[in-house]
């Protein structure tokens, strides 16, 4: 990037906005090189009322970038050998709950694929530094950006207090995300909703959250049926109700379940086990708000919500003619996916203290502490049935504990210590299952195609052959990471370490 000076008259083109920014107390991360654009960021930052925290181009200055910060202010290189770099550290620094600014000289010349992958890594917007009017725009977005944040922190608090007293208990960026979803679908007590995710992840609470929340139907009925449980024949029954004799054995009249949830919310689990035929029936119910019982020959009118759940993948099914497409999109207007609780390790711990809250009664003594190592044993294990895995496991440990020291291994069962010593073997075992690996990219390596960015980075780290290595194992575990899906134990075997490995280089890269 060449070279430019800022003259100080650039500083007094903004004023703050409603002389707000004297009341606002935030730190900002600058990621950049060039010191004289700095020195101006700088400036800038400590006019509306921040503390500027520069930081090294590789993210680095000594301290966290996490550390109670609001913002990261990122002055991009024109080069765009560097262009992956920098997704790289947006995506890193948005994952750490940071909104990023970016900014670069006369970058409003770059192609657009460029900028839009900026966006697209969570960049909120991008500034051209060249031009006069600079200073002055980042100000007011930098007041605009915090005001906004502190807003949605209260927001944000006020909502988590909410959900926990429902039992819905989360701190991941992910399950924010779902609790904002709840709340609005909460106010749209007329459309359908479509909860997916793995058996376990707590739809139901999700569904539950919802309902109570919905001020038009909290005060009826939730009624909820899980449609792969019954037969076809008696969900039919079950949830469009039939008269007396409309079959064998019906020998009084019954409103099924659609009926009965008149003026609430019908819950549908696993609705992809519906059969196709009562999909065609449901999708009437939706479409026309009205139910036709078996043996009746009159549709009854119905004011009820359907929310539908389900932990298989109903496109593919649509796409292999097993779920209706028109049921598919009516139910898809409102959806939500809940990822497995291997994705969301920060809500292992608060979903632990949860629980032990609840069941803390199996055991004699005072709610015992947990220890930091129960945390980690379980952020290790693959926890197939997820929330309602760790439920069990946390009463389980209740009754086996015999002291009142914290939760900690000793309190886990023998067949999860044995998971967790049988995963820790050492890598190339000649007896370990086969796992991915990254063999098949090594020829990209050989034809040397990487080896000028490689000594590119080596000299940009000022022939620091530690940093260099450092940042390289970074972007390979990132990669990875990326590969495997966030799941820690196939994230293991691809590296080839141990899963305790695993968990203290995400934590030393910050990738928790």
């Amino acid at each position: 990037m060449p070279h430019r000076s800022y003259p100080d008259s650039d500083f007094t083109t903004c004023d703050p906005l409603d002389g707000s920014a004297e009341r606002i107390a935030f730190r900002v991360l600058i990621c950049d090189r060039e010191s004289s654009r700095i020195q101006l960021i700088k400036r800038l930052i400590v006019e509306v009322g921040g503390q500027p925290l520069a930081i090294s181009e590789t993210g680095r200055s000594g301290e966290p970038f996490t550390l109670d910060c609001h913002v990261a202010l990122v002055g991009l290189a024109r080069e765009a050998a560097s262009h992956a770099q920098t997704l790289l550290r947006i995506r890193a620094l948005v994952n750490s709950g940071l909104a990023v600014i970016c900014y670069a000289d006369e970058i409003r010349t770059w192609s657009l694929k460029r900028r839009c992958n900026l966006l697209l890594a969570g960049a909120l917007t991008l500034f051209d530094s060249a031009l006069p009017e600079f200073p002055g725009e980042l100000k007011r977005s930098l007041i605009e950006v915090l005001q906004v944040q502190d807003a949605r922190g209260t927001a944000e608090a006020c909502m988590k207090a909410e959900m926990k007293q429902l039992g819905v208990i989360g701190e991941s960026r992910a399950m924010s995300g779902i609790f904002s979803w709840v709340q609005k679908a909460s106010t749209l007590s007329d459309l359908p909703a479509l909860i997916t995710g793995e058996s376990g992840t707590g739809k139901e609470l999700i569904v539950n959250a919802i309902h109570q929340l919905d001020r038009k139907r909290s005060t009826g009925p939730l009624i909820a049926l899980n449609c792969g449980a019954i037969s076809a024949g008696v969900a039919e029954s079950e949830l469009f109700g039939h008269r007396r004799g409309a079959f064998t054995g019906a020998e009084r009249d019954r409103k099924g379940l659609i009926r009965a949830a008149d003026g609430g919310t019908l819950f549908l689990d696993e609705i992809g086990d519906l059969d196709l035929g009562l999909q065609s029936k449901l999708l009437r119910v939706l479409q026309e708000s009205r139910v036709l019982s078996l043996g009746e020959d009159r549709e009854v009118p119905v004011n009820v919500r359907v929310i539908a759940a389900t932990n298989r993948n109903l496109e593919e099914m649509v796409k292999g003619g097993e779920f209706r497409h028109d049921l598919f999109h009516r139910l898809n207007i409102l959806s939500v996916h809940i990822p497995a609780l291997r994705h969301r390790p920060a809500d292992l711990q608060p979903l632990v203290h949860h629980f032990i809250e609840k069941h803390y009664k199996l055991w004699t003594g005072p709610r015992p502490a947990v220890s930091p190592d129960f945390i980690e044993a379980l952020a290790q294990l693959e926890l197939p049935g997820n929330v309602r895995e760790v439920e069990n496991l946390v009463r389980r440990a209740l009754v086996k504990r015999v002291t009142n020291s914290p939760l900690s291994l000793s309190d886990l069962p023998a067949e999860i210590l044995g998971k967790l010593a049988a995963e820790a073997q050492p890598a190339g075992n000649p007896n370990a299952d086969s796992a991915p690996t990254l063999e098949s990219a090594a020829h990209v390596w050989d034809s040397g195609e990487y080896a000028a960015s490689l000594f590119s980075l080596l000299e940009k780290n000022q022939s620091s052959l530690s940093k260099t290595l450092e940042q390289c194992e970074r972007y390979l575990i990132t990669t990875a990471l990326e590969h495997s899906h966030g799941n820690q134990s196939v994230l293991a075997k691809l590296l080839g370490i141990t899963p305790r490995s695993v968990y203290n280089k995400l934590r030393k890269h910050e990738l928790r």
